[in-house]
């Protein structure tokens, strides 16, 4: 069976087409490139913005014209929203993000292959240790949330994900174990509101302490503010740079006013000093964050304001998003800014973005970093460092070893060099999971 997958979106994303791979066995899946030829394509979509609807759009009729015998399943958050769109524009099954536990029976039964335990996933918690195509990986990411309570007032994920799931942490430790003994020399964190984890008796900071001390290496990804706290700061500020010293801190806007408008949980002040803290408590602390340019109602004064307060906070990264209203949203009710305007204030937050990428970047050159082996491209290696700056550099160097590499020359955010040495590290201790 050829098996062509397409995810777009978050790492919440990743995982469960991930999953399905790994449920699919019984079709003894190859899995090729969309214009290859397949006979089953699933694309696991987005609906975060307008441009995320627009390239499922287009991804489900790329694969249609690439494949047209193929059977197109699509699914995700898009599906959720326009299930009678992606049917006109070629998906033979849609399959929204409430029913996606139903995937994997559903396809083997097109190809005339009865579903059974082994290809059903256990529970609702969709993406919960189901793998495939695991020999590949040198991170892997392991979901332990889903769905959100917070109802931003731009915002259209709690709609389409639903309420606020946990999952319980010995079953997430259960399948990081199961990841490490395969090799895995990374493990990513993730949920669609990763933060407000309720699995541990200590929240999302139980859990990464008990990842560090099996001796896993620990990354986060996106954490909203009001949800990471001094324990979690101490947590990875103790075990770094084996937790990784970096967090993605969602900012949205520098707008006191605008964050209340929205229904963010946090203000700057707020903001200011829990980045500051994890500067002063974590080594090597490396802040990554998104912004909106043009949210309802916002005034040049308070775009300047996020001008000011993202040159304040010294993000090694900014992601700039163009607010685009969401359907059945409160944002969308409220007067809006001009989209000319808005383009314009989004290009002012890329040209800083770009310019506090360099500032951040500049001074690594000679430096010598640590690195994560990931791959080999055209006789140079690549991989990041731990607080995730992709590196390329020459030298002899296995996938999945850590190592040591003086940094030369700097291609925008990546960093360029050649290997120093392999890092010695401990062998992993086996601790009860806790």
């Amino acid at each position: 069976m050829r098996l062509a997958v397409r995810t777009l979106g978050c790492k919440v994303n990743q995982v469960e087409s991930d999953a399905l791979v790994g449920l699919l066995r019984p079709l003894a899946p190859v899995v090729v490139p969309l214009e290859a030829g397949a006979d089953l394509v699933v694309i696991n979509t987005c609906a975060v913005t307008t441009t995320a609807e627009a390239d499922a759009r287009k991804e489900v009729r790329r694969a249609r014209r690439a494949n047209p015998r193929a059977f197109i399943v699509v699914t995700g958050c898009y599906a959720e929203l326009a299930p009678e769109q992606l049917a006109e524009l070629g998906a033979d099954a849609v399959v929204p993000n409430q029913r996606k536990a139903e995937l994997p029976g559903l396809i083997l039964q097109h190809f005339g292959l009865p579903a059974d335990p082994l290809t059903t996933p256990p529970n609702a918690f969709w993406g919960a240790g189901e793998r495939g195509l695991l020999n590949n990986y040198v991170r892997a990411f392991v979901k332990v949330q889903d769905g959100c309570n917070a109802g931003c007032a731009y915002c259209i994920i709690p709609r389409l994900r639903g309420r606020e799931r946990h999952r319980e942490h010995h079953d997430a430790l259960r399948e990081a174990e199961g990841l490490l003994e395969a090799g895995v020399q990374e493990i990513v964190l993730t949920g669609v509101r990763l933060g407000s984890y309720r699995g541990h008796p200590r929240g999302i900071a139980g859990l990464v302490e008990a990842l560090a001390r099996m001796g896993a290496k620990v990354r986060l990804s996106s954490i909203e503010p009001e949800d990471t706290g001094p324990e979690l700061l101490e947590v990875i500020g103790r075990y770094a740079p084996q937790v990784r010293p970096h967090l993605h801190l969602s900012l949205q806007t520098g707008s006191d006013r605008l964050l209340a408008l929205m229904g963010r949980r946090y203000n700057k002040a707020y903001y200011r000093e829990l980045v500051e803290r994890a500067y002063r408590s974590i080594p090597g602390f490396a802040l990554t964050t998104d912004v909106i340019a043009g949210l309802p109602t916002e005034t040049e004064a308070e775009h300047q304001e996020t001008l000011a307060f993202l040159e304040e906070m010294r993000p090694s990264r900014v992601h700039v998003f163009t607010y685009t209203p969401r359907p059945k949203t409160r944002a969308a009710s409220l007067p809006q800014v001009p989209i000319e305007v808005r383009k314009r204030r989004n290009q002012e937050l890329q040209a800083l973005a770009a310019r506090l990428a360099e500032a951040r970047v500049r001074p690594l050159l000679g430096s010598r970093v640590e690195v994560l082996v990931e791959s080999f491209r055209q006789g140079k290696a690549y991989g990041h460092t731990p607080d995730y700056y992709e590196v390329e550099f020459s030298g002899q160097a296995r996938i999945g070893q850590t190592v040591w590499v003086r940094v030369e020359a700097i291609e925008r955010y990546t960093l360029q060099g050649g290997l120093e040495a392999i890092k010695e590290e401990p062998a992993r201790r086996l601790l009860p999971l806790v």
